[in-house]
């Protein structure tokens, strides 16, 4: 109940979208995506509480390229992050944003289990959404990473978030 108190203070519309990417986090248990604890809010300033990411994300690898990981490791993050997005969107969600940034490094030891989990649900809608709301038209997300129809506000589905994923 202070939590909701708290939140109610915010813009409302950031409170919004900050309490459903709660409600999806919350509801995603998988080992290929980061694992959601809780928020916090203080006066000003809101965090969400999420699994720590040792090595950052698959950007600041990308970021570093004087050390460069091992083909086959980097085949793995990329395994690992589409096996996140399949998760999705058999669970009938969208990410709409994905990009490096959203692609956290758990570990970059061979030979590990995961390596790489998605993040940042801010975007994600849920597929059925579709066929009641237009929104799915809205250009959500980040334009290097945007599939044609997402650019051009046409309606899309899955395949926008596996071209994002491509790029």
């Amino acid at each position: 109940e202070a939590f909701i108190n708290n939140v109610q203070s915010m813009h409302e519309e950031k409170k919004e979208e900050m309490i459903k990417e709660m409600e999806m986090l919350d509801k995603f248990r998988y080992e290929y995506i980061i694992h959601f604890y809780g928020a916090v809010i203080l006066p000003g300033k809101e965090c969400m509480v999420t699994e720590f990411a040792p090595f950052g994300s698959l950007q600041d690898l990308i970021k570093k390229r004087d050390n460069k990981p091992k083909l086959l490791l980097r085949i793995k993050l990329c395994l690992d992050a589409s096996k996140g997005i399949e998760y999705l969107h058999s669970n009938g969600i969208l990410h709409r944003d994905i990009k490096p940034d959203n692609i956290l490094l758990i570990s970059l030891e061979e030979g590990v289990n995961v390596n790489a989990k998605l993040t940042d649900f801010g975007s994600s809608r849920n597929v059925n959404m579709i066929m009641t709301n237009l929104s799915m038209t809205k250009g959500v997300g980040s334009p290097k990473y945007m599939a044609p129809e997402v650019l051009m506000r046409q309606h899309y589905k899955k395949p926008a978030d596996i071209f994002s994923f491509a790029i």
